[in-house]
């Protein structure tokens, strides 16, 4: 009996919820807010509120998604980042 091994290149499925480079370079310099900071309806975001996109990394192969708010920079996991952010239009 012969056997073959399978050589056909086989598509990297994401198991885990994580950013693809694509779509994680593709949110660059996007505004966003945390939810925790999201005013009442008819108010406008304060100035110190928002945030920018302006970063991604590899930590531990998983890439990560860093925002520069006015007083810190934070850096968000695909899950953290929608659970915690809304992207501003």
């Amino acid at each position: 009996m012969k056997t073959q091994l399978n050589t056909k290149k086989i598509k990297n499925i994401n198991t885990m919820n994580t950013f693809n480079l694509e779509e994680a370079v593709s949110l660059i310099y996007r505004l966003a807010v945390l939810k925790q900071d999201t005013p009442e309806p008819g108010k406008k975001y304060s100035i110190t509120q928002i945030g920018h996109i302006c970063g991604v990394l590899t930590l531990n192969d998983q890439i990560e998604i860093v925002i520069k708010f006015h007083d810190e920079m934070r850096q968000f996991t695909k899950e953290e980042f929608q659970n915690q952010v809304t992207i501003l239009d």
